[in-house]
């Protein structure tokens, strides 16, 4: 059948066979049917990314853990034990030169310095006026800290007390050398025969040919100051003069006053 120009189909023919074509025509036009195997295997699947495989655990390592947490504890430990040190500390004080022995001292003379003086006999800052006035009975170095033991309340010079220069060559003096507070004998030596001219002075100061005041023309020679009692100090003087005085050592750096 014809209408309006298209052709209309054709009813489907009683039977199995027209109920048969009827299904597949059904089945062609229900939406959602399912397309059938031929159609599936046609169909691509799409997926998202890959997923990664995930990564082995990390070794585990104690004893790296285990230092570091003693490196900490060991470091704050010392910060603590330094702050500690720096608490105790106190304010002592300490030569600002060199000090001779029979010096007598003055503010000039002093220094402050911060130190741990744990069991140390040292003299506090704040007692500086004691100190002052007094001299030293043995030579101090500078930096040198200052204990009671090297205060006298008597210098060398006293009122029956001279100080005589002597030049000494190598052999004139103990091969150990002098140093200042050494209580000596002095001898005057004429060929081969010694004579006592002063039975204890007290040396003074030394100047070894390094920083001898003769320079190099001084040679070996060290130049000593030695003190002695006033009535010995003529004739010291006068064998000094004539190069015939030895020098020998009885006790090492005693103090003055003792």
């Amino acid at each position: 059948m014809t209408i309006s120009g298209r052709t209309a189909p054709s009813p489907p023919a009683d039977g199995p066979a027209g109920q048969k074509a009827g299904q597949k025509a059904g089945q062609k036009a229900q939406p959602g049917a399912n397309p059938g195997p031929l159609a599936g295997s046609a169909r691509f699947e799409t997926r998202g990314p890959a997923e990664r495989l995930p990564r082995p655990p990390g070794r585990r390592r104690p004893g790296v853990a285990l230092l570091a947490v003693l490196l900490i504890v060991l470091g704050a430990a010392t910060a603590g034990l330094l702050a500690l040190r720096l608490d105790t500390r106190s304010q002592v004080l300490v030569a600002r030169h060199d000090i001779a022995v029979g010096s007598r001292i003055e503010q000039d003379d002093l220094a402050v310095a911060r130190v741990a003086a744990d069991g140390v006999p040292l003299i506090a800052a704040d007692q500086a006026d004691q100190v002052i006035g007094r001299y030293a009975t043995t030579q101090i170095a500078a930096g040198r800290l200052l204990d009671p033991g090297m205060l006298g309340t008597t210098g060398l010079l006293t009122s029956d007390k001279a100080a005589v220069g002597m030049a000494l060559a190598a052999g004139r003096f103990p091969a150990s050398g002098l140093q200042s507070g050494d209580v000596v004998q002095v001898v005057r030596t004429v060929d081969g025969e010694g004579q006592v001219l002063s039975p204890g002075g007290v040396v003074g100061s030394v100047q070894t040919p390094s920083d001898s005041v003769f320079g190099a023309d001084g040679g070996d020679t060290t130049v000593v100051t030695v003190i002695v009692p006033r009535a010995d100090a003529p004739d010291v003087a006068a064998a000094a003069g004539a190069d015939q005085v030895s020098l020998v050592l009885l006790t090492r750096g005693r103090p003055v006053g003792s």
